[in-house]
């Protein structure tokens, strides 16, 4: 793709070593268009920028928390770009002083990306205020929080040139998928994706989570547990520039950021954060068929207590890591009144925060919750540490003597004993905490990694509190291991909570 710079009809040679001393400031005068698909099919391939003065363009994109804005390499070749957004100005040859920063140091967290946000590598009186560029091929999401039965059509939202896409709904069971936006009716309750394609070969994901339509939310058969999935993590982890600022609507990106879109694509590529990790658990489901319903995490909240009470187990095969105060303090009750919970992934419920319905978002409100809702109270395990490379992974251990003894259901059919190494844990893990892990609790396997920082444990736990008990994984990879040791795990556990 091509970028053109027009310098208005009125303006004033650039001298080179002198424009930005001498000349009046650079402005953009034309700009657009806002939204770019660099597919090389003539429909906003190309973005045309008219300044008041010959210069050279400089194209930004965000490189996150810990890299801030990088300017892109070569230049302004959009064709060679992730979809995403990208500051664009123009500069004089001699780029001049550096200005006050945009915003006092005092007011930024430390941090690479926080000074760049205060002093960009534009912020210079020989470049224009810069504008923002979205590239966006094609595009697609559920403009919904919630689940759908099957017969229905989730508000799917679809940005493709000329409006030309098709769509099929796919699962991570095998088969062509279903065509079309509309849920066919008999599908099996679980996590869907829509798989939207144009005809110049872009392709987007949208997840969806489908209810069982053979029986109601409030009357489950017996013996069927309740999946919950995580939507407000899929957001927090989303990469989307929602208010087309340059800087992605995610604290991950910038720590200052609190406010994440619950309206737009979640990018990179249309999956959630979590797929990977998740993939397996939704194998699983394909091979063994078990009696389910799946919500999300946001309708979890206001499912009544006397509902929850007629599920078997209710489980959580992703990242849960954020969650809403009303929902934790639910969980608790559904658990001491003798709910089961399982925690399929690592850090549950860690990190609280609110919906903002007027402005359709999430808002971070904390970033340690465990003073008044702790996760190592709720799962029995709670976050230690993340981010190590895969090569510092480590196989779990299993228990030893009467711990062993105890959870020896869980080992039924994998050959695994006492001491025995098995599986591994990687990236993100969990810990027991004395003083918060309820006391009738056994670690069923533990795997101590080298982090970055020190020693970092994942803890497999079994937890007995009030008259309910819960598993928790206590590592990201869990599920990833080898699957003839996954699947066993999985159908022991669901043998044990579910029925």
């Amino acid at each position: 793709m091509r970028l053109f710079v027009v310098a208005a009809a009125l303006a004033v040679a650039a001298v080179p070593g002198a424009s930005a001393r001498s000349s009046p400031p650079l402005r953009l005068l034309e700009f657009g268009p806002a939204v770019l698909s660099p597919n090389a099919n003539g429909i906003n391939d190309f973005l045309h920028l008219v300044s008041s003065a010959p210069g050279e363009t400089h194209v930004y994109a965000w490189g996150g928390r810990l890299h801030g804005w990088r300017e892109v390499p070569g230049g302004p070749d959009w064709t060679a770009l992730h979809d995403g957004s990208y500051q664009v100005t123009v500069c004089f040859k001699d780029l001049g002083r550096r200005l006050a920063p945009v915003i006092p140091a005092k007011d930024q967290r430390p941090g690479a990306a926080e000074d760049t946000v205060s002093d960009p590598p534009w912020n210079l009186s020989g470049c224009a205020k810069p504008r923002v560029a979205r590239v966006e091929r094609i595009a697609a999401y559920v403009d919904s929080t919630k689940s759908y039965i099957p017969g229905s059509r989730p508000p799917l939202v679809i940005s493709a040139d000329r409006g030309e896409a098709t769509t099929k709904l796919v699962s991570d069971c095998s088969g062509p998928g279903h065509p079309g936006s509309a849920l066919p009716r008999g599908l099996a309750s679980g996590l869907y994706h829509y798989d939207v394609a144009d005809p110049w070969g872009d392709r987007f994901r949208a997840p969806v989570v489908v209810r069982n339509a053979t029986f109601p939310l409030d009357h489950p058969p017996a013996h069927t547990a309740l999946l919950v999935w995580p939507y407000l993590t899929w957001r927090a982890y989303n990469a989307y520039d929602a208010d087309l600022n340059g800087v992605p609507d995610s604290w991950y990106q910038w720590w200052r950021q609190r406010r994440v879109s619950l309206v737009g694509t979640i990018l990179p590529g249309g999956q959630e954060d979590d797929y990977q990790a998740a993939h397996p658990f939704s194998s699983w489901l394909c091979s063994r068929k078990p009696r389910v319903e799946s919500i999300t995490d946001v309708e979890l909240r206001h499912v009544p207590l006397s509902t929850l009470r007629r599920y078997a187990a209710i489980i959580f095969p992703g990242h849960s890591e954020y969650y809403e105060p009303a929902t934790y303090d639910l969980l608790m009750r559904y658990r001491d009144e003798g709910g089961k919970l399982v925690f399929l992934q690592a850090n549950p419920f860690y990190r609280q925060v609110r919906l903002d319905r007027a402005h359709n978002a999430m808002v971070l409100t904390d970033f340690d919750a465990r003073e008044g809702r702790s996760d190592f109270a709720l799962a029995g395990v709670g976050y230690d540490g993340c981010c190590f490379p895969r090569s510092r992974a480590r196989p779990y251990v299993a228990a030893l003597g009467a711990d062993f003894a105890r959870v020896r259901w869980l080992f039924r059919g994998t050959n695994i004993g006492p001491g025995q190494s098995f599986g591994y844990a990687g990236s993100e893990s969990d810990r027991i905490d004395p003083e918060l892990t309820p006391r009738d609790h056994v670690v069923a396997a533990r795997a101590i990694v080298a982090g970055k920082r020190g020693v970092i444990n994942a803890a497999l736990v079994w937890s007995h509190a009030g008259r309910g008990q819960v598993l928790a994984t206590g590592n990201y990879d869990f599920l990833r291991m080898r699957r003839s040791l996954t699947w066993t795990l999985l159908n022991n556990v669901w043998r044990k909570f579910v029925g």
